[in-house]
């Protein structure tokens, strides 16, 4: 009984600390978009780094990664092309449908980013052992694989 209340007690503690990471997470997205682009916001930047790990990529796909519907995706492949940072090109496989890439000036813009970004992450680590970041690492993997992908499973309340 207590190493239940124990282990409750851990779980409610973690839901805390997701959140409040979650929370501080959005903060940096917006700020991390800004710098790429002062145009864009912070789900536009999250699918600009979608493209970039795995395009090119078809919108239907991109739609799915997120969870969301293709006209909401759209809007904001949309937004991402009038400023420059994404390309579309038509998809040799299909005649109808197109992939999206980066262009050369969104490649470099979000590379500029993500140096000065992993360059923060390593001070902020910087007192770290390369084990604790290594166990955080896998422990955030571990937590990753219960969540299921967005639009495959309804979200828990």
């Amino acid at each position: 009984m207590a190493a239940e209340r124990d282990h409750d007690a851990e779980v409610e503690r973690l839901e805390r600390e997701v959140s409040l990471l979650l929370r501080r997470s959005r903060s940096v997205l917006r700020a991390l978009a800004g710098r790429v682009h002062p145009d864009i916001d912070a789900g536009s930047y999250a699918v600009l780094l979608a493209i970039s790990r795995a395009g090119p990529l078809r919108l239907v796909d991109l739609a799915d990664e997120f969870g969301l519907d293709k006209s909401t995706m759209s809007r904001q492949v949309t937004t991402l092309q009038s400023v420059g940072l994404v390309r579309r090109r038509p998809d040799p496989q299909d005649g109808r449908a197109f992939l999206l890439e980066l262009s050369e000036d969104g490649r470099r813009r979000l590379e500029e980013v993500m140096r000065s970004r992993h360059e923060v992450w390593r001070q902020r680590l910087a007192a770290w052992s390369t084990q604790e970041i290594a166990d955080l690492a896998d422990g955030l993997t571990r937590l990753a694989a219960t969540i299921p992908d967005p639009g495959r499973e309804p979200p828990v309340a």
